[in-house]
C-alpha cells in the first residue's frame, strides 16, 4: 500500500501539533505540509521546532493552495469560518479533507455536504477510537432503555473552548434521537432554570467549561431505582489526532461522499 501525503492546517494550533506528531510517528503516513495563518512568527522553519523532534525537512507555510492537489489529503482541525474557507480551496484541487473542526452554522454545514459531492470527505465531532465505540454502545443502551429512561448527556472540556454543547456531545444526543425516531432539536433540553419540570421523552444536555479538561462525555439512562452510565474520558488529545490520522490514510482513493468515523472504523 502506498503511503498517504498529509497536509496538517492550523499546524501551530494545540491540535496542529498533536497532528504533526501523530503523521511523523505513522510509517503510512508522509507529512506533506504544515499550514500556519498569515504572518505567523513560525513561518518558514522546520515543524521541529513546533513538536520538538529532528528536523523534518517540512516547512511551515501560509500558503495553503500550493500545498493542495489531488494525490495529498488535507486534514483541519481549526475554526468554522477558516475552515470553510480551506475546503473551498480543498475542491478547486480536488483534494480529500478529514473535518475535525465543530461549532459550524446551518449554512456552513451545507456547503460541507455540498462539497462533498465533489471530494471524498469523512466530517466527524471526535476522531477517538474510543468515542466512536461509545456511540455504538449508546445506540444500543438506547434500544434496550429508550423508552424507559429519563437520558441525559454530561460534557466537560476546557475553559478555551468555544462551541457547547460539544460536537461530540452532539452526535451522542443523536444517536439516541436516531433510535428514538425523533429529531434531536425537537426533544433536546438544552437548558434548564426556575421552574422547568423535565418534559417527558427528553434528551437533557449539561455543559462544563474548566482548566484544561481534554475531554469528558456521559451518557445516563435513570431509570427508577437504578442508573446506567456510559462514559469516555479522553486522557490525551493524541487519541484524536492518530484516529484522524488513520482516517485520512482510509480516505485516499475514495470517491466523492460524506464520510464519518464509524465509516472508518466500519462500526
Amino acid at each position: 500500500m502506498n503511503n498517504t501525503n498529509i497536509v496538517i492546517n492550523a499546524a501551530t494550533g494545540r491540535m496542529g501539533k498533536e497532528l504533526l506528531q501523530a503523521a511523523v510517528a505513522d510509517k503510512d503516513v508522509i507529512l506533506a505540509g504544515a499550514i500556519a495563518r498569515s504572518g505567523h512568527p513560525m513561518v518558514a522553519n522546520d515543524v521541529a521546532y513546533l513538536i520538538g523532534s529532528e528536523p523534518q525537512g517540512v516547512v511551515i507555510t501560509d500558503d495553503l493552495s500550493s500545498q493542495l492537489n489531488s494525490e495529498t489529503v488535507l486534514i483541519d482541525f481549526s475554526l468554522p469560518d477558516y475552515s470553510i474557507d480551506s475546503l473551498e480551496r480543498a475542491v478547486e484541487a480536488s483534494t480529500p479533507v478529514v473535518i475535525g473542526t465543530t461549532g459550524y452554522s446551518e449554512e456552513q454545514l451545507k456547503y460541507i455536504e455540498q462539497a462533498a459531492q465533489s471530494i471524498p470527505i469523512v466530517f466527524a465531532a471526535n476522531y477517538s477510537v474510543g468515542v466512536n465505540s461509545l456511540i455504538g454502545l449508546v445506540k444500543q443502551a438506547a434500544e434496550l432503555l429508550g423508552d424507559k429512561a429519563d437520558i441525559e448527556v454530561f460534557e466537560a472540556h476546557h475553559k478555551h473552548k468555544k462551541d457547547a454543547p460539544s460536537g461530540t456531545a452532539l452526535a451522542l444526543g443523536e444517536a439516541v434521537a436516531e433510535v428514538k425516531g425523533q429529531n434531536l432539536n425537537n426533544i433536546a433540553e438544552w437548558a434548564r432554570h426556575g421552574d422547568s419540570p423535565r418534559q417527558e421523552g427528553a434528551i437533557g444536555f449539561s455543559v462544563m467549561r474548566a482548566g484544561d479538561i481534554v475531554g469528558t462525555h456521559d451518557v445516563v439512562f435513570a431509570l427508577n431505582g437504578e442508573m446506567v452510565t456510559l462514559r469516555h474520558e479522553a486522557q490525551s488529545r493524541q487519541c484524536f489526532a492518530s484516529g484522524a490520522v488513520v482516517a485520512a490514510r482510509w480516505l485516499g482513493g475514495k470517491p466523492a461522499g460524506l464520510y464519518n468515523m464509524q465509516d472508518v472504523l466500519g462500526l
